[in-house]
């Protein structure tokens, strides 16, 4: 179908939100609102097929189709650092603590549990501990919690560094060998235009979801930023993985059916106001008495397209109620031998309408 002119510009700019999925349970692992800047991308090898006379191009067979994308988030996050990584944020993680003690005797004892400093062997008989500025590693005992070869005075106060574990404190490993989590995400870009979908809305259309069933957490920068006059913010960069769809086409010269990913155009408003007719198929309904059947009657999309509405979205009347009766879902029970006609409209958009012929047989 030809394309309309009168079709409304849409203009799409930002990024509203990023959501991240795992796509064996469904479950969200990562999500933000907080995006500075976003591209999504694709990218291709032509395949130019050359012959003839001068070389001519003959036709090209577009490979190594890639799409990616590239987010900078303005929080911080170890969320999707680990999903770059293949590791998982923790809790409980081993944290420094400052803790003032004054001295009983020469003996200096900790009130925490201390535990070995990240890079130090557990199987040490004590731990790294410091008094003071001198930086002097002393040890402490994990058993007694007495700080080891130091001298105190006796009720004189000490500040004293270990390290102990905290329940609220998040761990990710960073491991050497990178194997980055299998991942679904939904994107999601708002749509402005001229005019609005109502005084409400101002400008706003719509939202274009960038669905991506497959990717991985490819590229991008896991470190962090230790500028001291700009904030350290999350990069978020993928790769889209080929997806084999459910469906497959039963037909020998089908197209593949993998696809890296979907974009779609979600209007605010009534979900019907692209519509622009409603069509009754075949001859209308012939049933017998008291048999029920479905009104078959379909939306008309601006390219032509048919599309199965929802029935409770439609109005029905019918012309004649001793022929044949119409429930609020569009199923018509014949009543008695006759012809009637259903009468159809959109409910949101009753200028919108279609007649639905309707034969009762004895």
């Amino acid at each position: 179908m030809a394309y309309q002119k009168n079709t409304p510009a849409r203009y799409a700019k930002g990024i509203a939100e990023i959501y991240l999925y795992d796509p064996a349970s469904g479950d969200l692992v990562y999500w933000t609102n907080k995006i500075q800047s976003g591209n999504i991308a694709t990218s291709m090898n032509d395949g130019v097929i050359e012959g003839g006379l001068n070389n001519q191009a003959l036709t090209y067979i577009p490979d190594s189709v890639r799409v990616t994308g590239t987010f900078e988030a303005a929080d911080f996050s170890l969320v999707p650092r680990g999903l770059a990584m293949g590791s998982e944020v923790a809790y409980n993680a081993t944290v420094p603590v400052m803790e003032k003690i004054t001295a009983t005797g020469t003996t200096l004892t900790v009130t925490g549990t201390p535990v070995a400093a990240y890079g130090e062997p557990s199987s040490n008989p004590a731990y790294r501990c410091y008094v003071g500025n001198d930086g002097v590693n002393y040890t402490v005992d994990p058993t007694t919690k007495q700080v080891q070869n130091f001298v105190a005075t006796s009720g004189q106060e000490y500040c004293v560094t270990y390290y102990t574990e905290m329940a609220s404190a998040e761990e990710l490993v960073i491991p050497t060998a990178w194997s980055p989590t299998m991942l679904s995400a939904t994107i999601k870009i708002p749509v402005f235009g001229q005019n609005g979908t109502n005084a409400m809305a101002g400008n706003k259309l719509g939202y274009i979801y960038e669905f991506i069933p497959r990717l991985q957490l490819i590229g991008g920068d896991a470190g962090i930023n230790g500028s001291q006059t700009e904030a350290s913010t999350t990069s978020v960069q993928f790769t889209a993985l080929s997806y084999d769809e459910a469906d497959v086409t039963c037909s020998e010269c089908a197209n593949d059916n993998s696809v890296y990913g979907y974009m779609v155009f979600m209007p605010c408003g009534d979900a019907a106001q692209a519509v622009t007719d409603l069509v009754v198929i075949g001859d209308g309904l012939s049933l017998a008495e008291e048999e029920t059947a479905q009104i078959p009657v379909r939306y008309l999309m601006p390219n032509g397209e048919v599309v199965q509405p929802n029935y409770a979205d439609l109005t029905y009347q019918s012309v004649a109620q001793g022929t044949a009766t119409v429930d609020t879902k569009g199923v018509v029970t014949g009543v008695a031998a006759g012809n009637t006609n259903i009468n159809v409209s959109i409910t949101s958009r009753p200028d919108i309408k279609a007649v639905c012929p309707v034969v009762v047989t004895a």
